[in-house]
């Protein structure tokens, strides 16, 4: 890709590296094992200031808001959410509600109706289970298997908490909303079932930025188990190369460009045809292996990947 990666900012947070992505955006990418769970961002408007997405990770969120006032000198007016999934919306409750969130009309009902079942899940998780959970921290020797495990923990622990409440959005679009601040204009857009059932992009045509949300998981596998593979495949087609932009903030991953597109797309083909294949076979779709996948997937490293499997192993039989 051809973004500068110089232009990372000298801003403390044991969460994000911050980014100038342009002369108005500004693109919040997390650090490994920091809890943040997706990237973020703010963009400048001129008049007023727009998040985009607020993590996993209250943290996270307090740092967002506070980059935020520091490079645009102004508190953020508005919030952005790019579908209902938790990793994206946590941090909202770190805003007060002078601060508007909005999102697509289907996300805004995915927030509602999905969202507080995931909650009530880990209020009434087995203790026994979260136990034996602390207990293979202990002795588990794989490192990747142990920071998913601590990830795990952390993540039931925060939504078990007395003082845990899940903020929603306050307004929705149906299809396209333009937002005309003094020097820019952002375009929002929202799609049919991709990753999930609306699915937000936000774009600044002015200074070719693309905020992505969970349409790009760069050099890493994407979650299918909440969308559609062949629709997030005609999307990437038809419309998102489509578009001018240079340099895109993905949901996850490090900052990335239409190289990384056309790299996710390859990985959604490829793991519907190896699939399928198995499943024409008789065989068991939850042992294609990462050397089953073209040499340039090989390398990437995820458990998005078993998810995935075990996503498309049920996918395949009710079809």
């Amino acid at each position: 890709m051809s973004f500068d990666l110089d232009n990372k900012l000298d801003f403390d947070s044991a969460f994000f590296d911050l980014y100038k992505l342009s002369e108005s955006c500004y693109g919040a990418i997390t650090k490994e094992n920091s809890g943040m769970g997706s990237n973020a961002g703010f963009i400048d408007l001129g008049n007023f200031t727009i998040i985009i997405d607020t993590t996993l990770n209250i943290g996270a969120a307090q740092d967002l808001r506070r980059a935020a006032v520091q490079y645009t000198a102004k508190e953020p007016n508005l919030i952005i959410i790019t579908h209902f999934h938790m990793d994206h919306v946590i941090g909202n409750s770190v805003f007060d509600t002078s601060t508007l969130i909005i999102t697509s009309d289907r996300t805004l009902n995915n927030i509602k109706t999905e969202n507080p079942k995931r909650v009530e899940e880990m209020k009434n998780f087995d203790p026994k289970e979260l136990e034996k959970m602390e207990e293979s921290l202990k002795t588990e020797q794989d490192e990747e298997k142990r920071k998913e495990i601590e990830k795990d923990l952390r993540y039931i622990k925060m939504l078990q908490a007395d003082d845990f409440f899940l903020r929603g959005a306050n307004a929705a679009f149906k299809e396209e909303l333009i937002l005309h601040g003094r020097e820019i204009s952002v375009h929002l857009r929202t799609y049919q079932k991709a990753h999930t059932d609306g699915d937000v992009t936000i774009f600044i045509p002015e200074e070719k930025v693309l905020f992505a949300g969970d349409l790009l998981f760069a050099n890493v596998d994407p979650w299918l188990g909440s969308g559609d593979p062949a629709g997030w495949v005609s999307l990437i087609d038809e419309e998102i190369l489509k578009m001018d932009f240079k340099v895109v903030v993905p949901g996850h991953g490090k900052l990335a460009s239409k190289e990384e597109f056309n790299l996710e797309k390859k990985y959604i083909e490829e793991i519907m045809e190896l699939a399928k294949n198995r499943c024409n076979a008789g065989d068991d779709i939850t042992q294609i292996k990462r050397e089953d996948f073209s040499k340039e997937l090989q390398s990437w490293n995820s458990p998005i990947l078993e998810w995935n499997l075990n996503f498309l192993s049920e996918f395949f039989k009710k079809s």
